[in-house]
Parts: C-alpha cells; sequence; structure tokens
C-alpha cells in the first residue's frame, strides 16, 4: 500500500471513531503521525483527501454487500437497503461523511459520479424504473430518501429493521 492510500485508510479509522465535522487538519495529521507539511505531498487540501477517502468509503460499501448475482434488481435493492440500515447503526460517523458532508454531497451532484455505491443505486433504479412514467433521476430520490430516511430512525433508535416494512414499501413505489 503506497503512502496516499495508507492515509486514506488511516483517515477512515480516525472518521469512523471521531467523526469529520470537528476535525481539522492539525488534529487529523496529528491523529495519523504526520506533519501538515508531509500531507500536502499527497493532496492538495483536506477536501482532496476527503473527496478520495469519500470515494474508498464507497468501493469499500459497494464490495461488502452481500449480492448474489442471480438476484434480481429489486432483491439486490433490498438487500442493499437492509445493509445500509445496520451499516448506519454500526459506523454513524462513516455514514455522516459519506452521505452528508458538503465535500460529498458537491461530488454526489454530478452527472458522473466517482461513487461506486451512488452508480451501483443508479444501475438499479434504471433497471426498476422501466416502466415508470417518472425520470430515474425523480425514483432515485423516492427511493432514496425512504432508505436514508428509515436508517435515520433506526440509528436514532425510534425504530428496528423491519424487512417486510421495506419490501411492502418499495413495492408502493413499483406499482
Amino acid at each position: 500500500m503506497n503512502t496516499q492510500d495508507s492515509l486514506i485508510s488511516r483517515t477512515i479509522i480516525v472518521i469512523d471513531k471521531y467523526g469529520y465535522e470537528d476535525l481539522s487538519l492539525r488534529r487529523l495529521t496529528g491523529t495519523l503521525g504526520l506533519t501538515t507539511g508531509a500531507f500536502y505531498k499527497h493532496f492538495k487540501n483536506k477536501n482532496d483527501l476527503y473527496e478520495k477517502v469519500a470515494i474508498e468509503l464507497s468501493k469499500n460499501f459497494v464490495n461488502s454487500i452481500p449480492l448474489y448475482k442471480g438476484a434480481s434488481a429489486k432483491q439486490q435493492l433490498l438487500i442493499i437497503a437492509k445493509y445500509f440500515c445496520k451499516y448506519v447503526e454500526q459506523h454513524t460517523n462513516l455514514t455522516d461523511f459519506l452521505f452528508f458532508n458538503p465535500v460529498t454531497l458537491k461530488v454526489f451532484s454530478t452527472k458522473e459520479s466517482k461513487y461506486d455505491f451512488l452508480n451501483k443505486i443508479g444501475s438499479l433504479i434504471h433497471k426498476l424504473n422501466r416502466k415508470s412514467n417518472i425520470s430515474d433521476h425523480e425514483f432515485f430520490i423516492q427511493i432514496w430518501s425512504f432508505i436514508q430516511g428509515y436508517a435515520a430512525l433506526i440509528k436514532n433508535k425510534i425504530v428496528k429493521y423491519d424487512e417486510t416494512l421495506v419490501e411492502k414499501t418499495l413495492n408502493e413505489f413499483l406499482k
């Protein structure tokens, strides 16, 4: 693993433990055992690091989802929803970083996403939305808003994950 990849991996650990909102570059480099000068040899700034961390997190997230090849788009989306809700409970800081920080939100809003997770969801939405009279973008917003909202309820211990509810809700969107 090269130095940049090592920094990204170690940053993921720091964000998972402490969060990202109040993480200054000085604290981050100190936690990683680096000087700020050494940091700038590998990244333009903290946002550059955060973008690369988000790309890596997205790739790791997609690769860790237990999807099987024969699963339909609907089955895959249900598996992703369940995995995401459990991940939110276990890795609140990483989830907040990946889905709610301004750096990643800026990249999410571009047409050419660098995030494997977003690309995977987009391809499933496209497959599921073939017979609908709404755009893939609108369909994505409907489904992902439900999944993220439901995960937030679980994270805040308001509800427990209910597989049947998620499937019923997805079926309603697919009508």
